[in-house]
């Protein structure tokens, strides 16, 4: 009322009909209003208008406060999503499976995924090929690719086969398959036989004949000792056979087949690429793609499994392993291409621990590990084998 009787008394004033006037001058009485009613605290109801400019300073006085409000609000997620970056970083690091998520891939069902298969297995960019298979785990479309805990520790020679039975004369690392005391009689052998020769041949050859041979039969052990002492793995190469290793009475294409086939097992539990495919001597073979890079330390524990696994794959099967020396020398690549060095001790550790994962991952999927290897034998294609390991 008040308001209204003012603005009726100016109504004759000539600046009465601006309207910045009008609107000073209805914030100021309003305020006044709201003073009076406050002091003589009537309770009667405030007026359309008062009730219109209390709201107008609530809105005034909390616009700053909102504002602080959302600028914190801001700096917390920012904060957040940075800690969840470094905690995703930290996981991969420790060898788990990380997916965002922010990254919602649909599952596929079983058909569409082995639909998908061929022009996946087909991909020629690693990198590409490699996103592909992250989004079907993190869909859960596939369950064995990538199963595998790549998270390294010291392993010695003693844990190795009191746990899973391999040894490093099992998987062929040390030739000690052959003793001293078969080198022994290897030498007694040789002096023996020939001091007889020698002998013999001055006795029963004709005498110039028979010199020349007994100066030969003399040399003979000189120069069997001096190969000893050069190349001692010769020799014991040439013990081992005539000792008649069972090794040697198992088919080579089937033992080819089960290394082939423990690698391909454990580079795809280990989420290896696949990068070619190939039959060689009517054996199937298959390539994992990592680039000519730098390797993290989770990749550097994916190969020493995969590299390790065609020793462990033999030596659980017969007992011994053959080839080891082509398999270590790619395990020795794969040390000098890590982002951080890797010491002489540390090299010996996570290759006893590659030999024991990989032994493990086969026992744990020893049936599965089983078909594939009766499908290399038949040169199966690689869809295939895939479709057996996640059946």
């Amino acid at each position: 009322l008040l308001s209204q009787s003012l603005l009726h008394k100016r109504s004759g004033h000539k600046n009465h009909t601006h309207s910045n006037y009008r609107k000073i001058m209805n914030v100021k009485l309003s305020a006044l209003a709201l003073f009076l009613a406050a002091s003589v605290n009537t309770g009667a109801a405030f007026s359309p208008s008062v009730v219109y400019s209390r709201a107008a300073i609530r809105q005034q006085v909390a616009a700053p406060l909102r504002s602080s409000a959302d600028d914190e609000i801001e700096k917390l997620r920012a904060a957040a999503a940075k800690a969840r970056q470094e905690a995703e970083k930290l996981s991969k690091e420790l060898g788990k499976d990380v997916t965002t998520a922010t990254a919602t891939v649909p599952k596929k069902s079983m058909e569409e995924f082995k639909a998908m298969l061929p022009a996946l297995v087909a991909e020629t960019d690693i990198a590409k090929q490699a996103e592909q298979w992250s989004e079907l785990k993190a869909s859960k479309t596939v369950e064995a690719f990538g199963q595998a805990v790549l998270r390294t520790f010291p392993v010695s020679l003693q844990m190795l086969e009191q746990r899973t039975g391999l040894s490093a004369e099992s998987m062929g690392l040390e030739l000690t398959n052959v003793s001293m005391d078969d080198f022994k009689y290897a030498t007694l052998y040789v002096l023996g036989f020939s001091s007889v020769a020698g002998v013999a041949s001055l006795a029963f050859l004709p005498p110039n004949v028979g010199a020349t041979f007994c100066y030969f039969f003399a040399l003979f052990p000189i120069l069997f000792l001096g190969l000893g002492s050069s190349a001692p793995e010769l020799i014991a190469n040439a013990i081992a056979s005539i000792k008649g290793e069972q090794g040697e009475r198992v088919p080579q294409q089937e033992r080819i087949c089960r290394h082939e086939a423990a690698h391909f097992c454990c580079g795809y539990w280990c989420a290896l690429p696949i990068s070619g495919y190939s039959v060689l001597d009517g054996v199937a073979r298959v390539e994992f793609g990592v680039g000519n890079k730098k390797f993290s330390s989770t990749e550097v524990a994916a190969l020493s499994v995969t590299a390790l696994a065609g020793l462990a794959g033999e030596a659980k099967k017969w007992g011994k392993a053959e080839g080891a020396q082509a398999d270590l020398m790619q395990l020795e690549s794969v040390f000098r291409q890590s982002e951080e060095f890797i010491g002489s001790g540390d090299q010996q550790d996570i290759t006893r621990w590659g030999a024991l994962t990989a032994s493990n991952l086969l026992k744990a999927n020893e049936e599965k590990y089983e078909k594939v290897v009766e499908a290399f034998s038949r040169q199966a294609s690689v869809e295939e084998c895939i479709e057996i390991l996640e059946s």
